[in-house]
């Protein structure tokens, strides 16, 4: 007699579960004291998270995967030339023409 009341005390709250998850359907949940209870009663995590139509837990959330950067663009101060260097009054991406100014004219070369 007292094995059947123990074993109806645990089988009693996954038999109500059961029952209301029929009514649950679109909104399914328990709250974080059923789930406490359901675990206290020895029901296994992942039986606990079907009852509760609930997403597995994981130890872990699942990482977001972070869009693909660009890489920033490095810019120069310096205009390099066959002349010689120069510095640029406006700082250019690396790579970009630039052009050094002497006496003779300007002497176009790369932005580094």
């Amino acid at each position: 007699m007292m094995f059947l009341k123990w074993r109806a005390r645990r089988i009693l709250p996954l038999v109500v579960l059961a029952c209301l998850g029929v009514s649950w359907e679109a909104g399914a949940y328990c709250t974080t004291r059923e789930r406490i209870q359901l675990r206290n009663e020895g029901v296994p995590p992942l039986e606990i998270d079907r009852l509760c139509a609930a997403p597995p837990q994981q130890g872990v959330a699942p990482a977001v995967p972070f869009p693909q950067q660009m890489p920033r663009p490095r810019f120069a101060s310096m205009c390099v030339t066959n002349a010689g260097p120069c510095p640029m009054a406006v700082a250019m991406p690396v790579g970009a023409s630039c052009a050094c100014y002497t006496p003779w004219g300007a002497v176009p070369g790369v932005a580094q």
